[in-house]
């Protein structure tokens, strides 16, 4: 869809890498990829620790409550 309305180079908002590698490997540049603030709670420190661990998120969790 970048590609389509003429989009070959993006600034990416995500904590995610493997959407900076799916991009890059659609022939869509990402020039720099912009790390997001989450907000931690006893009810999703689990979920948030889990996309960090095991999906390689860079999230800085900082002390868990």
């Amino acid at each position: 869809m970048l590609l389509a309305v003429g989009v070959d180079r993006i600034r990416l908002l995500s904590n995610n890498p493997d959407k900076a590698r799916q991009l890059e490997a659609n022939s869509v540049v990402v020039v720099e990829r912009v790390p997001t603030r989450v907000h931690l709670s006893s009810s999703n420190a689990r979920y948030l620790t889990t996309k960090r661990d095991h999906t390689d998120h860079t999230i800085d969790l900082g002390p868990l409550p």
